[in-house]
């Protein structure tokens, strides 16, 4: 008996093996988590990611009693903190709280040091928002159209803050407006808010939660938001297509992702306690806070989401020939 129960743990390992997957790692999954757990943020403190991410790993770290540690790595449109969870060990005590960027750099730039469709997991979404068209408070311009008339008259003048190299908004926003404004980039969203806010740029299209708390202190104004229907929160404000910019109708999203190879049953407890979490109505409050709606889903559903991102950008780059150096 002692003999086939060594000949069956033997082959287990070799099975374990042949996937890629350390034993140690697996059967360490039974006790998981033992030990403070990292989240890699790939931009800097204060932004979009950033705040979902503090929200989250708060909760989070009550679920699995243990800590959820920050980890801010911004830097090369968010591939240095994306690549360093890809290379991690697959143990699920590295994790990325990745975002709609992953699918935009993959198909907009000519190489990055990870493959985010083959080196990341899907864990669970957790939010998701619409992009906000906002110039600054002292801004002349109203509405899209009066911005667009400015822009087109004065080429020279015009700027706007981009995160990283951009994103397929604020790449689309010029070419389907026959405009040029300068391109002035930031390592966050919020690196960018001082220079927005006193009018050294012209205009910004970001994510809800880097901007919605200025709107409401009335810092910026909002002229736009995309998506195919209005914002809750800005219920006054058009969306593109209704001021007069065609596709642009995406939203950004938020979730979690551990590097490739993570077992199975890590990847399931995660994803598990993020559904328990994202349903807390102090979660739900805090993120609504922020524009963010709370819209949790599984591995097993945010797989083929993400995958179907993954495409879409593709095929957006495609159509409008956007590429990132």
């Amino acid at each position: 008996m002692k003999r086939r129960l060594a000949s069956f743990a033997a082959l287990a390992i070799v099975a374990l093996g042949s996937l890629g997957i350390h034993p140690s790692i697996a059967l360490a999954a039974d006790t998981y988590p033992d030990k403070p757990v990292k989240m890699i943020v790939p931009y800097a403190a204060g932004g979009g990611v950033d705040n979902i991410a503090r929200v989250v790993a708060t909760h989070l770290g009550a679920r699995l009693k243990q800590s959820i540690i920050i980890d801010n790595r911004p830097g090369a449109n968010a591939n240095i903190g994306a690549d360093a969870v890809a290379k991690a060990s697959p143990d699920g005590y590295t994790l990325l709280m990745g975002a709609t960027f992953l699918a935009f750099n993959r198909a907009t730039m000519k190489a990055t040091p990870y493959d985010a469709s083959r080196d990341l997991v899907p864990v669970a979404r957790t939010g998701k928002a619409p992009f906000v068209l906002v110039v600054p408070a002292s801004s002349p311009f109203k509405t899209v159209a009066e911005l667009v008339a400015y822009m087109k008259a004065n080429p020279d003048k015009a700027s706007y803050g981009a995160v990283g190299a951009g994103s397929p908004t604020n790449l689309i926003f010029p070419k389907n407006t026959g405009t040029s404004p300068v391109q002035v980039l930031y390592k966050g969203g919020a690196a960018a808010m001082p220079d927005l806010i006193a009018g050294r740029l012209t205009y910004m299209i970001q994510t809800t939660s880097e901007v919605l708390p200025h709107i409401t202190t009335g810092k910026l104004r909002a002229l736009a938001v995309s998506g195919s229907s209005r914002f809750g929160h800005l219920p006054m404000v058009p969306t593109m297509k209704e001021a007069g910019v065609a596709d642009l109708e995406g939203t950004g999203w938020w979730g979690l992702f551990a590097p490739a190879r993570t077992p199975a049953a890590v990847v399931q407890r995660l994803s598990d306690e993020i559904q328990v979490v994202m349903k807390q109505p102090d979660v739900i409050a805090a993120l609504d806070k922020l524009g963010i709606e709370s819209s949790p889903m599984p591995s097993q559903t945010f797989t083929p989401f993400f995958q179907e991102e993954l495409k879409s950008y593709v095929d957006v780059a495609r159509q409008f020939n956007l590429t990132v150096e």
